[in-house]
């Protein structure tokens, strides 16, 4: 594979349209980033008043899990899209009036030049992948209390291993495209390297599973169909020739999904300073 690039540089990218459908999935209940978000917080137990960084934030789902465990929890909800947070904005318009939650648009791997504050945990939900992790955890490591943990979910697929739902688009695009591009690995070997290189520890690691059901796999495809252009496409393909043929590709695939839906599985990392 190629030197990773995060894809929402390219210029092709539609962020008004991934936004709306972003924040439009996430409102029902057990949606993908729902589930993912709550596998996170079951991992640790913060303090009623922690002061926490919801990182790569979206249009909010980690944020409006955390409050509903810690409705005191202070919040710093960081995302790089101005559209995304538009909608994080419109969803926690109370929050961030009373100063429960600040919102900042920002670059994850420069999060140390954003705030000076220290922080408890940093919850990075259905997003570490899109980020890259050395410069990321030096910047995390200087707003972070001692004993302040990082926490992030990783897909199976992502750590290497070929099941859960992930590994079902991969292993559908690759077959379909006759194409050898793959969606980007990151091995627990690499976490424990660059952990240590950044004067951090990873302390804990568990595996998780959950179920979506067909439903709500077709309508996260809705969502998925913009990003999965710039990830399983070959670069020199046209972009309006790839969502084309991404979007064609899902609405194949879902006739080989059974009536139960799909299992998701990845691993939850805790890494400590």
């Amino acid at each position: 594979m190629g030197k990773f690039q995060r894809i929402y540089w390219k210029k092709n990218f539609d962020w008004e349209n991934y936004a709306q459908l972003y924040d439009k999935y996430s409102k029902p209940k057990d949606n993908y980033y729902e589930k993912s978000s709550y596998q996170l917080i079951q991992t640790i137990k913060l303090k009623d008043n922690a002061k926490i960084i919801d990182l790569g934030c979206g249009t909010g789902v980690m944020s409006k899990v955390l409050l509903k465990k810690y409705p005191k929890i202070n919040i710093l909800a960081i995302d790089l899209s101005e559209e995304m947070i538009f909608f994080y904005k419109k969803n926690f318009k109370k929050e961030i009036k009373n100063g429960q939650i600040k919102v900042l648009q920002g670059n994850a791997e420069r999060i140390s030049d954003l705030t000076n504050e220290q922080y408890d945990a940093v919850f990075i939900s259905s997003a570490l992948w899109d980020m890259e992790i050395k410069p990321l955890f030096k910047s995390l490591r200087s707003v972070l209390k001692n004993k302040g943990k990082i926490l992030f979910n990783l897909p199976a697929l992502v750590v290497g291993k070929d099941r859960g739902f992930i590994y079902f688009i991969e292993h559908f695009f690759r077959k379909t495209l006759q194409s050898d591009i793959i969606y980007r690995r990151i091995s627990v070997e690499s976490i424990k390297e660059i952990s240590n290189d950044c004067k951090l520890n990873l302390s804990y690691k568990k595996d998780y599973s959950f179920d979506l059901t067909k439903k709500n796999v077709e309508s996260f495809f809705d969502v998925l169909r913009y990003r999965y252009p710039f990830i399983l496409f070959p670069k020199e393909m046209p972009y309006p020739e790839k969502f084309k043929r991404c979007s064609e590709i899902f609405n194949d695939s879902l006739r080989y999904i059974p009536k139960e839906g799909l299992k998701e599985e990845g691993t939850i990392f805790v890494i400590e300073k």
